[in-house]
């Protein structure tokens, strides 16, 4: 017995140890860069910041501080792409909100935004206020309920207890199918994003993807767009005034 439990405990050590090594690497790793950053070596610091990330071990610190150190080296649209990167992961996060209102003031393109309806505008800032795994949690809550409503009305209390169940159920579920469409959209923007930053210091927008078409208008490093379909090298784009055009997909980086 006391055999098969040592056994048993050395193949858990085995399993851990790595484990262990990993996030030990890890540390140091965010340690060097962070020292980096500290004494100006920006450069030094995105290197190893870019190798965290190709650990898979990205998140909202560490899109926040790519955004930061990029900020530092001149890297405007960079900047930008990392900050928002961070927004989608915590949309509530001052530090970050600020940063990237920070980097935003010194893109070139001044666009004026087309006025959103104001009931769509609703719907979306609701929609907004919680995360997708907020949303989610909400909906079983809300679904939860609307069980106990069905209950209500179900069992033989009186009339009176029969139609506060019943509308206890079309409350209820009717948050629920809202809850899970929120919840639904906001991890289709995540996962499906086709947002994007402009990174060259001038992009030219072609009516055509074709380098000999004609130019429409010129965006400039750090600007919004939204990513609307793909052809060979090029991507159709709308910026916020509702303008469109063809750019360069090398001219540009998706927001995932």
């Amino acid at each position: 017995m006391k055999q098969s439990v040592f056994v048993l405990f050395s193949m858990v050590i085995m399993v851990l140890a790595p484990l262990r090594s990993v996030a030990g690497n890890l540390d140091k790793m965010w340690d060097r860069a962070n020292t980096a950053y500290v004494n100006g070596d920006y450069a030094g610091a995105l290197a190893v910041y870019d190798s965290i990330e190709s650990a898979n071990k990205a998140g909202v610190k560490l899109y926040y501080n790519m955004g930061n150190a990029h900020f530092k080296s001149g890297h405007i649209g960079k900047a930008i792409l990392y900050y928002s990167k961070a927004q989608r992961l915590d949309p509530f996060d001052e530090d970050v909100e600020y940063n990237l209102q920070v980097a935003q003031g010194y893109v070139k393109d001044r666009i004026e935004v087309v006025p959103e309806f104001f009931a769509s505008r609703w719907l979306n800032d609701t929609r907004n206020a919680m995360s997708s795994n907020a949303w989610a949690v909400t909906s079983l809550v809300v679904l939860a309920l609307a069980l106990c409503g069905l209950l209500l009305y179900l069992l033989p209390l009186g009339m009176t207890y029969r139609k506060l169940g019943f509308w206890s159920v079309v409350l209820f579920g009717v948050l629920t199918i809202v809850s899970v469409t929120f919840a639904s959209k906001q991890r289709s923007e995540a996962v499906e994003s086709d947002d994007a930053v402009v990174m060259l210091s001038a992009a030219p927008v072609k009516s055509s993807p074709d380098s000999s078409s004609k130019d429409i208008f010129v965006i400039h490093e750090g600007t919004m767009v939204k990513v609307l379909d793909h052809l060979g090298d090029w991507s159709q784009i709308s910026i916020a005034d509702g303008n469109k055009g063809w750019i360069l997909t090398s001219s540009i980086e998706i927001i995932d």
